[in-house]
């Protein structure tokens, strides 16, 4: 029984924390108001869409597929790559295997035609998830496998973990243990120690693994852990997960009272959420603790509710399952207990035949030899029964025969470990080699040269008592101009960022925001005042924080940025909108940059840029790319530009005090980290654009 937890990409504009209902009823009402801008609506049905994928998969399809139709019609590729990965987790949230999986492709190709690697490679994984589901195990490891070497190209670890987590599940249900844990074990090793929900599901992976091995008390353990952890952060879809896998070891330990009580708790909860696949694996458990209880009648509708869950999910494995299930428990009816008017003593081995027949079908299709295994004894047991010995050896004989694959299986990559780490000790041994052999020439040639020098020293010794004291004499020199410098340096530091501190944010854009949300309140719309009063308060906070800091990652700066653009989009109620593009392979958490870099650009198009301009849509692109050793940051808008083409120039009056004050601190920056960060900005035909260039220091 497969009860495994796997994870997908979920790839949305702004991944806030919009669980809370009374926050969702917000946005429900602000999309709903008259004179929202279209990509405005965009963005808030993708946050709702995402919201929604952990809680009510239905009305996550409902909003995605919102924003999917007027992507479409307004033709963003953009958010269209993002509706679709949206539709598609809710399509797997809900079990609809086959809509997910078209939903991934769509994803997919539309990141490859914007040439979007990474949003190319997270579609790819989800797929992979996919492809697992639908039993096709080696396309499964397959798009695993390409979607990790595409995460180690971008050097993406989320990614590479992620994948190595979703490909220990290919492995375990292939019942090849040692790949699932070494795969398992990878993921916990690269995982972020902060990352707990991750480390819950991989728990729960984990303990799987040491159920199917025989170590229940480890097993149990561990299911245990990741259930306080799920129960801690609220995660319905894990407690579930820990739920139902905690019963079936409480099942393998005889404790079938128990491990009912968890399935129906598992049940409930996977019916609310509305995961077919799910409530597939808790009546099929359910089935099994029944039969155990020597309740035939009720295991037999749970296997048979089971077969109807897997048969909307496209589940061969499990639906396999069910049908060898129901020919064992057929098989098992004791001849005075034949609840089923269509099995009687006569019928009854040939009807625990036919189910297992189709059982074994389907299982050969799936290709899991676990499962192969047990249906090939069931065939053997029940062909005995009906005094059938012939066959029933010959079914013996193919189980033992798959028993033995595995087993042989098993003895081959013990051997290949064993070379793998003969080779090691073998490659260990010649380097080994190769540095004595170096240090034996290295000491001949020490001791060649050792009476060279001894000619020497004498006057050597002459040399050095003459430089030592000139060097003593400069030195002194040096060190007092040097400290006049550094004096010079920290007072400029400390005027600037003095000057910087009194001038974090313009004023005029605090009064107005704080007038912005009076002017909700007067007009009895509390519910955009208090959005907007969220945004503002978040954006106030990060930047007390940061306040203090020299510098902060990109990723921090990005962020603060992009609160500030939608504050300003929203009481500029859509006269512009903007544009985030952070090219792949650039790690925005390890690039530091001093706090609130690119705002005075921003700032300067927007006023500047927009604030009179009507005639078309005002649009702000901040793009920020690889540029030789370092990196290069680039503020874009569409405003008023020159009259006639001319080439991009600086403007030496014509931008804010916001722009020449950040001029400033790069110079700062410059002197006080020797580096040679530069900005150059200026009007073009159409629009005015910022182009700045940090080192690799940065």
């Amino acid at each position: 029984m497969r009860l495994i937890v796997i994870w997908i990409w979920i790839i949305t504009p702004c991944l806030t924390a919009l669980g809370q209902q009374n926050e969702l009823d917000s946005l429900r009402q602000i999309v709903q108001r008259t004179g929202i801008p279209d990509s405005t609506k965009i963005i808030l049905w993708n946050e709702m869409a995402y919201a929604f994928y952990s809680i009510k998969p239905d009305s996550g399809i409902y909003y995605a597929q919102m924003a999917r139709n007027l992507a479409e019609k307004l033709e963003h590729e953009h958010y269209q790559a993002v509706s679709w990965n949206n539709l598609g987790s809710n399509y797997w949230a809900k079990g609809a295997d086959s809509l997910a999986l078209k939903a991934y492709m769509e994803a997919m190709k539309i990141h490859t035609s914007l040439k979007n690697d990474l949003g190319a490679a997270k579609a790819l994984s989800n797929m992979a998830l996919i492809q697992y589901n639908q039993s096709d195990f080696l396309e499964a490891i397959r798009s695993h496998e390409e979607a990790i070497s595409r995460f180690q190209t971008m050097s993406h670890v989320p990614g590479i973990y992620y994948n190595l987590s979703n490909l220990g599940v290919v492995y375990l249900s292939l019942a090849d243990y040692p790949k699932a844990l070494a795969a398992f074990f990878e993921a916990l090793k690269l995982m972020p120690e902060e990352e707990k929900m991750l480390q819950a599901n991989l728990a729960t992976n984990i303990g799987l693994v040491y159920k199917n091995t025989g170590e229940l008390d480890t097993a149990f353990n561990y299911q245990q852990r990741a259930y306080e952890w799920f129960e801690k952060a609220g995660n319905q879809q894990g407690l579930a997960n820990a739920l139902g896998n905690m019963g079936v070891i409480l099942d393998q330990n005889k404790a079938h009272a128990k491990a009912l009580i968890h399935f129906n708790n598992s049940l409930a909860i996977n019916k609310e959420i509305g995961n077919l696949r799910r409530i597939g694996s808790d009546l099929t458990n359910m089935g099994r603790v029944h039969l155990n209880l020597k309740q035939y009648d009720s295991a037999y509708y749970f296997h048979l509710q089971a077969i109807q869950a897997y048969e909307q999910t496209n589940d061969l494995e499990n639906g396999a399952m069910n049908y060898h299930l129901l020919g064992n428990l057929i098989a098992a009816m004791p001849p005075d207990f034949l609840p089923f008017e269509s099995i009687t003593a006569e019928n009854k081995i040939s009807k625990s035949l036919e189910w297992q027949e189709k059982g074994r079908v389907m299982a050969l299709r799936s290709g899991a030899k676990p499962l192969l295994q047990d249906v090939y004894l069931g065939l053997s047991n029940t062909h005995a029964l009906q005094n059938d010995f012939e066959k029933a050896l010959f079914w013996h004989k193919k189980h033992l025969e798959f028993r033995d694959s595995i087993f042989n299986d098993e003895k081959q990559k013990e051997l290949l470990r064993q070379q793998a780490r003969f080779e090691f000790d073998k490659k260990e041994m010649l380097l080994k080699a190769s540095h004595e052999k170096a240090l034996a020439m290295g000491k001949t040639a020490v001791e060649e040269q050792a009476y060279k020098k001894q000619l020497i020293a004498g006057v050597f010794v002459f040399f050095v008592f003459f430089f030592l004291v000139v060097a003593v004499l400069y030195k002194k020199k040096r060190d007092a101009r040097e400290r006049e410098q550094e004096a010079a340096l920290k007072q400029k530091i400390a005027e600037t960022e003095m000057k910087w501190l009194k001038a974090q944010l313009n004023p005029h854009f605090i009064f107005n925001s704080l007038n912005a949300i009076s002017d909700f309140i007067l007009k009895h719309d509390p519910i955009t005042a208090d959005y907007y009063l969220g945004k503002f308060a978040k954006l106030m906070r990060m930047i007390l924080e940061k306040s203090g800091e020299q510098t902060i990652s990109l990723k921090e700066d990005l962020q603060m940025l992009e609160i500030y653009m939608q504050l300003e989009a929203f009481r500029f109620n859509g006269k512009f909108s903007y544009v985030i593009d952070l090219e792949s392979g650039v790690d925005s958490d390890k690039i530091q940059v001093p706090p609130l870099l690119l705002q005075p650009y921003v700032e300067n198009s927007i006023w500047h840029g927009f604030s009179k301009k009507n005639e078309i849509p005002g649009e702000i692109r901040v793009v920020i790319r690889k540029s030789g050793n370092g990196i290069t940051l680039i503020v874009e808008d569409n405003g008023k530009g020159l009259d006639g083409p001319e080439p991009l120039k600086k403007i030496k009056n014509g931008h804010s005090m916001g722009m020449r004050l950040t001029e400033d601190r790069i110079s700062v920056w410059n002197l006080s980290r020797k580096a040679k960060a530069r900005v150059q900005h200026g009007a073009m035909d159409t629009g005015y654009r910022v182009e700045l260039e940090l080192p690799e220091l940065c």
